[in-house]
């Protein structure tokens, strides 16, 4: 069969080669902003998040690697992260969240001002330290505690932090409800479950995610309209969940004993109070 020939607009006409899809990390961006918003008060540090998102992204993966014999193919589990197969042997051996502890700079510095005998009195509170004093002042405990960083960045934190008062020369350290919050992530808690039941929702198919996840964005122009708008809205959704626990124990269908049961469905009322920025003329 005789081949036809191309027209001449397509006969010098190249082919661009097909490239992979960039890859728009936006959304998780600023969620992560969000998560670094909320534990950065708290005492949590890059290198600490790090390394638990290491450890974090290692487990996932070994769930996904497991053998018949129910042992984890670490070579997979590195070829999924991007790991060495030494660090996935040592986050999936690892005694547990205390042996990740990495204390930033400005916890270093308390810490070493409550524990270190240089900076503590004879009963081992913390002593008022002269600011600038490079021996046994809060200079030298920032030189010996938190690197190069200036002392003076290290005093402003600790104030802005509501740990220290500073007057005239001197610092003391204050046993305040902030410093006590350090390392506590326990606020954490009664977001984990409605968190991973969002996260399980929207990694499921659109047809089965678009339904279950609802969201109604209320504009009040004033303060006063706000409490009115936050308060109905607490009364009807309230209300609306206690509505569904009675129907919903009195159906027949529901067994009767939830020991065995096999599946759940959950119900998540979030109530979030925004202010907007107004932008100035």
């Amino acid at each position: 069969m005789r081949r036809q020939a191309l027209p001449s607009s397509q006969k010098n006409v190249k082919r661009k080669p097909s490239q992979p899809n960039v890859p728009s990390y936006g959304v998780l961006e600023q969620l992560l902003r969000e998560f670094a918003a909320a534990l950065l008060p708290r005492g949590m540090t890059p290198k600490l998040f790090g390394e638990l998102s290491r450890s974090a992204f290692v487990h996932a993966a070994a769930e996904r690697s497991k053998l018949r014999n129910g042992r984890v193919n670490q070579s997979r589990v590195a070829a999924q992260t991007g790991l060495s197969r030494a660090d996935v042997k040592r986050l999936l051996h690892r005694s547990g969240p205390e042996s990740l502890i990495d204390q930033s700079p400005v916890q270093r510095v308390l810490s070493g001002w409550c524990r270190d005998r240089l900076f503590t009195d004879r009963t081992g509170n913390a002593k008022r330290l002269r600011i600038s004093l490079r021996n046994r002042g809060f200079r030298h405990l920032v030189e010996k505690y938190a690197g190069d960083i200036p002392y003076r960045a290290v005093l402003d934190e600790l104030n802005n932090m509501g740990a220290v008062t500073v007057s005239a020369q001197y610092v003391q350290m204050r046993r305040s409800e902030i410093t006590r919050r350090k390392n506590d992530f326990s606020f954490l808690a009664p977001l984990s479950a409605p968190l991973t039941d969002a996260l399980r929702i929207v990694s499921a198919p659109i047809s089965r995610a678009a339904p279950l996840i609802q969201r109604l964005d209320l504009p009040v122009a004033t303060e006063v309209e706000l409490a009115i708008v936050k308060d109905r809205c607490i009364e009807r959704a309230t209300s609306m969940i206690d509505g569904l626990r009675n129907s919903m124990t009195e159906n027949v269908t529901l067994p009767r004993s939830r020991r065995n049961a096999a599946y759940s469905f959950a119900i998540t009322v979030l109530l979030a109070e925004k202010h907007t920025a107004i932008p100035r003329r």
